[in-house]
């Protein structure tokens, strides 16, 4: 099986066993992607660092049909956004923005629906007041809601339609 090469976000990460981490991905061309990454986890693991939540950079894995659990080979982070680290209201609408991607997201690419995640994180991580910040955590979460087909209807009303 050939390695599989595709721009992707870290979703969530869970431990498994003594020295590996089952990781949830969001790809541009497999969707939802689900791996094993071993041996990342101790004092020498390789690419610790880079392995942190909401980064994105280049996923590699060797992904084998009807399977659920692919195996991880590297992944290359080109953006870590550490300042969603920084501000709790960030980290929260970020963390929304994951638990939205991940309970509504298919095995299909979606490549509107992963550019939408990567422009809302980024945008989170760069708004500049803290006062801005409920209004993009908001605007975040409705885009990413419309790339999935699911758009507010805001000109009329819902229950009578006037």
């Amino acid at each position: 099986m050939a390695p599989v090469s595709t721009p992707a976000v870290l979703l969530r990460a869970h431990d498994f066993g003594d020295s590996s981490r089952i990781l949830r991905f969001y790809t541009r061309t497999h969707g939802l992607v689900s791996v094993v990454a071993r041996g990342v986890r101790g004092r020498s693991g390789k690419g610790v660092a880079t392995l942190a939540t909401f980064a994105s950079g280049d996923l590699v894995v060797y992904m084998k049909r009807n399977r659920e659990l692919h195996n991880m080979k590297e992944f290359t982070c080109l953006k870590l956004r550490g300042e969603l680290a920084t501000q709790m209201l960030a980290f929260s609408a970020a963390s929304a923005a994951a638990e939205l991607v991940l309970s509504h997201a298919e095995t299909d690419a979606q490549p509107r629906v992963f550019d939408t995640l990567e422009a809302g994180l980024d945008a989170l991580c760069n708004t500049e007041s803290p006062s801005l910040l409920p209004g993009t955590a908001l605007s975040v979460l409705w885009t990413i809601t419309h790339s999935f087909g699911f758009a507010p209807q805001l000109d009329n009303c819902v229950r009578c339609e006037e």
